[in-house]
């Protein structure tokens, strides 16, 4: 099923504006800020950026079949396109979150949102697979876990959907208060407080503020489920909402895993007496699997259906994505990189490698000012888990400067592309290689040139 339609007066209601046409009888029938994907029927909501104006598009996006079309009270005598509707509204933005706000009240069904420095797609997903065994579930899709891809994702809502999963992501304190009030989770998940986006917060106590803004709107029956071996999400206390904690070294968790144990399939463990396998090994995913677990168990699944969604994991974009090539196992973790989730994916690579290791590690964006200090300290972990070390990127020379002398190769270029060249000449079949670096870095191309250079010498 799909977006259930909306009257143009019932879209002037929820985002108080003003209709400069007569029709508020259309039918709108979708919702988009792209005047490229734009249906006919669709609202088309122009979005101001930081370097595009969306109201410049809106003549497009009437071309290309919208009903109708927002505009803010500053453009309000520039644009009038015949065969349209044309609402104005005080801020277009603050129009597309009351619009998601309205569409997520339309459902009565369990939400659970999830936020963290490191993990939290992965978290989501699993969350997403567990609940999925026994109902249709929406779930944030790709990177659209900002102030724009909330509310864009919660437009996915249908009458068909009994769950919804929505992750939450942030860059600076009050992002995730300004999109909250759409999605009203009934469990908020957070999984870490790590050292992402440190150049923007500060300090990891300004992190705890930014992702306890998930909590906002929730009430006494509302639970925040949070990592209880995180010294800073310890402080959170129910208020008014209770607190659920997971966790492996504290004893004081409610959903605590006993009795890990890494082996060549994964990890196993225990919770409350039932016992969970994982196919990826790590102890970060064991964490990532206490969240599902415990958002399966409040909401009253069996411990057998929690393990049949854990099986129905896939992971999301470049996120230990593995592929061979020319005998090589490629593990493309290139999506993103912090000190913690980079640190977890040499443990993962390692545990799982049965012969070389070679880490490909790029820049860590936004990690604050002693930056220097934690791409060295990479390094130096990078050594006891990995055979070759390729460190990519300006910041990264102290990643190579902290792994050299420590018996391993070590190479520092400048990009992806060098970065390649020289895991080309490196590389041997029967090694395991790790991408893994800030999504600007690109690293995702290394794979690319790669796959490109096999293809071509089998020709």
């Amino acid at each position: 099923m799909e977006f259930q339609p909306w009257t143009v007066d019932e879209v002037a209601h929820i985002t108080g504006g003003k209709i400069e046409t007569d029709d508020g009888g259309q039918m709108i029938s979708g919702i988009v800020i792209d005047s490229r994907i734009v249906t006919p029927g669709d609202l088309y909501v122009p979005i101001i950026g930081e370097k595009n104006d969306g109201h410049r598009f809106i003549p497009a996006a009437c071309e290309g079949g919208a009903a109708a079309y927002l505009c803010d009270t500053s453009h309000k005598d520039q644009y009038q396109v015949q065969g349209a509707v044309k609402i104005v509204v005080a801020s277009t933005m603050e129009a597309l979150r009351k619009l998601a706000a309205a569409n997520r009240a339309r459902y009565n069904i369990p939400v659970v949102a999830v936020t963290g420095s490191a993990g939290k797609t992965t978290t989501k997903d699993l969350i997403a697979a567990v609940l999925s065994v026994k109902k249709k579930v929406m779930k944030t899709q790709g990177n659209f876990n900002n102030e724009i891809g909330v509310p864009l994702t919660l437009f996915q809502l249908s009458p068909e959907h009994e769950a919804a999963v929505v992750e939450m992501g942030m860059n600076h304190l009050g992002e995730i208060h300004r999109s909250i009030f759409e999605v009203k989770p009934h469990i908020g998940v957070i999984t870490n407080i790590g050292s992402a986006h440190l150049e923007n917060l500060g300090t990891k106590d300004n992190t705890l503020r930014a992702k306890k803004e998930i909590l906002e709107t929730m009430n006494a029956q509302d639970i925040a489920l949070v990592n209880g071996d995180d010294p800073y999400l310890r402080r959170i206390t129910p208020s008014p909402y209770q607190v659920m904690r997971t966790g492996i070294h504290q004893d004081d968790v409610d959903f605590k895993a006993e009795n890990v144990a890494q082996t060549a399939e994964g990890v196993r463990f225990e919770v409350r007496g039932a016992s969970y396998h994982f196919r990826y090994p790590g102890e970060h995913n064991v964490y990532n699997c206490l969240m599902a677990i415990g958002v399966g168990l409040i909401c009253g699944y069996s411990p057998l259906e929690i393990q049949d969604g854990l099986d129905r994991f896939v992971p999301s974009g470049n996120r230990m994505k593995k592929i061979n090539i020319d005998g090589r196992d490629l593990i493309d973790d290139s999506y993103n990189a912090n000190p913690e989730s980079v640190k977890a994916a040499l443990n993962t690579v390692s545990a799982q490698a049965e012969g070389r290791v070679v880490a490909v590690l790029g820049d860590m964006l936004e990690i604050g000012k002693d930056s220097s200090e934690k791409h060295r300290e990479i390094g130096t972990y990078a050594a006891e888990k990995a055979d070759v070390l390729i460190a990519v990127g300006p910041l990264s020379e102290a990643m190579a400067a902290g792994a050299k002398d420590r018996g391993i190769e070590v190479y520092h270029v400048a990009d992806a592309d060098a970065a390649a060249a020289a895991l080309k000449k490196v590389s041997l079949p029967g090694d395991t290689v790790l991408l893994k670096a800030s999504h600007g870095m690109n690293l995702h191309h290394v794979a690319e040139q790669l796959q490109k250079a096999a293809d071509q010498e089998k020709r």
